[in-house]
Order: structure tokens, then C-alpha cells, then sequence
């Protein structure tokens, strides 16, 4: 079983629709990126991270543990190059600006293009993509993924970290394919 990030052209994006994390504070943006997780990939938006306060560092989390505090990174957008502007065209490295993460609560929506699936799950991005235009009537939930930071969707909810659930697809504002998730639960 490998896990397949979905393709997309570009960087992850996300969308805020309706996150409580924007009005009430629960926002980390003092943190910078992981030497070592972030060394050969960059940040992009859309990515849930684990966030480590005492050692002020941002990394990708662990599928495996509840213990990490975790956020959805939403950084403000920067324009690199006057000819390549959007969106997809935006990344944190290393050594540039700090990234800015929300803290995700119960009933918070966003949407992103920042995922992937197992392959033992779905065969390819079609098959993904009509799971999740049938998210009305057969459930697909997202998690962490400790490999790339993507959101993990799957056919179970994850039994470690948050619990997502694909509640829509209204694609992203470009007119790429993107998912709107609800978080269920927080670990």
C-alpha cells in the first residue's frame, strides 16, 4: 500500500469557508518550518502540520500519535514572479516567511486540493474524484499524512489525529478540483 498524492499542477491551495479559528485566535504563526522535514520539500497551504511551541518549529505530523498539536496551514499568499501569478503557484521553503497555522475546531470547513490516497483505496485521481463527488451517500474522510503533510482521504475515519469529513466538492478558485472537508473530530 503506497500513498499517492493527488496531481494537481502547481502547489496546494485551500480555501477558508468557515473556520473559527480566524475569529477566536487559535492561530500559530511564530513557528518556522522544520529543518529536517522541510529540507528537500516545501510548505504549501492546505497542509495539516504538527506544531511544536516549546522548540517554536512546524513539522509533519505523525499518523500515528494524538499527542501532537495540529493545524491547518494557511499562509498568506506571496507573488514570487509577475508572470506566474495564483494560487498554485505559492510555497513556504525554508528560511523565508513563517508559516501561519489554524488550530482546527468541530464544525470547521475548508476547502483544499492538498490531498492524497492509498492506492489500495482508490486506483487513481478519477476514481478519488467520484468518491468524492458521491460523498452524500458513501462517506470519505481525511487525516494526517506524516509523509507529505497532505490530508489523507480514505473510506474510514482515521483513528489518530483529526477527523475530516469531504462534505462537498466545489472545487478551487482557480477551477481545479478541490474538496470541501468539515472536521468532525479533534484527537
Amino acid at each position: 500500500m503506497a500513498n499517492v498524492r493527488y496531481s494537481i499542477d502547481g502547489y496546494g491551495q485551500v480555501e477558508i469557508n468557515n473556520c473559527a479559528f480566524r475569529r477566536d485566535g487559535r492561530i500559530e504563526a511564530q513557528c518556522e518550518l522544520d529543518a529536517t522535514d522541510f529540507a528537500s520539500i516545501p510548505a504549501e497551504n492546505g497542509m495539516l502540520l504538527a506544531i511544536d511551541r516549546a522548540a517554536k518549529t512546524v513539522s509533519l505530523p505523525d499518523a500515528s500519535s494524538d499527542s501532537e498539536l495540529i493545524g491547518l496551514n494557511y499562509s498568506a499568499e506571496h507573488i514570487y514572479d509577475e508572470r506566474t501569478p495564483g494560487l498554485a503557484n505559492f510555497k513556504l521553503e525554508r528560511g523565508s516567511f513563517l508559516p501561519r497555522l489554524g488550530l482546527l475546531a468541530v464544525g470547521d470547513k475548508f476547502t483544499t486540493n492538498c490531498i492524497s490516497y492509498a492506492d489500495t483505496v482508490w486506483a487513481s485521481d478519477g476514481a478519488l474524484e467520484s468518491a468524492c463527488y458521491a460523498c452524500a451517500s458513501t462517506a470519505v474522510y481525511g487525516g494526517v499524512n506524516g509523509a507529505d503533510g497532505s490530508i489523507l482521504l480514505g473510506t474510514q475515519a482515521p483513528s489518530h489525529g483529526p477527523v475530516l469529513k469531504v462534505v462537498a466538492v466545489p472545487g478551487m478558485p482557480d477551477g481545479t478540483f478541490g474538496v470541501m472537508l468539515q472536521v468532525q473530530k479533534c484527537l
